[in-house]
Order: structure tokens, then C-alpha cells, then sequence
């Protein structure tokens, strides 16, 4: 059993070398120190690889919770853009919204109007006792005999006119006919200017005049 003589440490049997201070009696003054030197070194040596890898760590740390913060504002950023999204989708929905309303009302509106109109027109014969004499006037222009039968079916004030300007509309017919087959249509040109006077006259007047010649073929 051998004790250390510098610092008086337990060596086992086998060793020269102190364990604690590392002090061999066998060895150099010279040799000691160095052994000592290098026994300092390690630990110096081993301290710094301790400090080095609890920096690496710290960093390794560091750089997962960067990763982390990245990754939430990625995240955020993406959710506020969804967010922003959403909202202009529901603006439009909105606009939308009304605007069909608004046209809605429109259609609405228009259609009570066209309803007032021509609730109008067809009471209006029974208010006046003379029917419609715009319509009954313009059965005398061509086809337009048609108007009061669309328009305004139950007056038969209108009616009547319209059925003389039906007689007139096939009096032109024929006039046509017989003007490109004789040198006479010019006189037929003048008869049905009269034709239209009479008839438009009549209508706005309120009577129930028939065509002369004409007016009462059919009857």
C-alpha cells in the first residue's frame, strides 16, 4: 500500500502516478510538470468541448424555436389571408344581394305599373262611354286593326273601329290588286286617305260612325 508524498492520496498497488495530482516519484521533476501541464490541458480541454456543445445545443434550441415562430407566422399570415379572403366574398355576396333585391323591386315595381296600366285602359270605357279612341284611331293604320283585340278586349267601342279598320286594311288589298292590273290607283290611293280620315275622325270623336260604302259590308 503506497500513499502519494505530494498530496498524500491512496495509489494502488500497481501505479506509480498519483491519481488525484498525477505526481510519480518515479518520474522527473520536469516530467511531473508536464504530466501535470497536460492533465490541466484535458480538463481545460474537456470544459471547453462541454461549453462548445451546450452552445451547439443552445443554438439547435434556438433554431427549432425560430423554426417554430416562422411556422406560426406562415400560419398567421395565411390564416389572415383566408380571413381577407372570406370577407371580400361575403362583400360581394352582399352587393350582390342587393343588387338582385334592387332589381327584384324593379321588376316588381315595373310590373305594377304595366298592371295599373292596363287596368286602366280597360276600365277606361266603362268610365268615359266611349272607349278608347286612341287604339279605335290607330285600327285605321294597316295592320294595326289588331291592337284593341290585345289590348284592350273588353271595349267594344274600340272594337268596332277596329273591326272597320280590318274592312279597310282588306279594301287596301284589293285596291292594290286592282290599281297594278288597271291605270286606277290613284283614285284608290285618294279613297283610302278618305277611308282613314272618316274612319280616325269617328274615333276620335266617340262615335261609332261605320266606313262609307265599306263600313257596313259584313254586317
Amino acid at each position: 500500500m503506497a500513499y502519494c508524498k505530494k498530496c498524500g492520496a491512496y495509489i494502488p498497488d500497481g501505479l506509480t502516478a498519483c491519481l488525484a495530482c498525477g505526481f510519480d516519484e518515479n518520474l522527473t521533476e520536469k516530467e511531473n510538470t508536464a504530466a501535470k501541464t497536460e492533465s490541466a490541458n484535458d480538463v481545460i480541454r474537456e470544459r471547453l468541448e462541454q461549453q462548445r456543445r451546450a452552445r451547439q445545443e443552445e443554438n439547435r434550441r434556438w433554431a427549432e424555436q425560430e423554426q417554430q415562430r416562422r411556422e406560426q407566422q406562415e400560419q398567421s399570415r395565411q390564416w389572415a389571408e383566408q380571413e381577407r379572403e372570406r370577407r371580400e366574398r361575403q362583400e360581394q355576396s352582399r352587393q350582390w344581394a342587393e343588387e338582385e333585391y334592387a332589381r327584384r323591386q324593379a321588376e316588381r315595381e315595373r310590373a305594377a305599373r304595366n298592371y295599373t296600366y292596363r287596368s286602366t285602359m280597360s276600365r277606361a270605357p266603362a268610365r268615359s262611354g266611349e272607349g278608347n279612341k286612341l287604339f279605335a284611331a290607330l285600327s285605321y293604320l294597316s295592320f294595326l286593326f289588331i291592337l284593341p283585340y290585345i289590348v284592350t278586349p273588353d271595349d267594344e267601342f274600340a272594337k268596332f273601329h277596329a273591326k272597320q279598320g280590318l274592312k279597310l286594311f282588306v279594301f287596301n288589298l284589293v285596291a292594290d290588286v286592282i290599281g297594278a292590273l288597271t291605270g286606277v290607283g290613284w283614285v284608290l290611293t285618294l279613297l283610302r286617305f278618305y277611308f282613314i280620315y272618316k274612319g280616325m275622325s269617328s274615333a276620335f270623336q266617340g262615335t261609332k260612325e261605320p266606313l262609307p260604302w265599306i263600313g257596313n259590308i259584313g254586317n
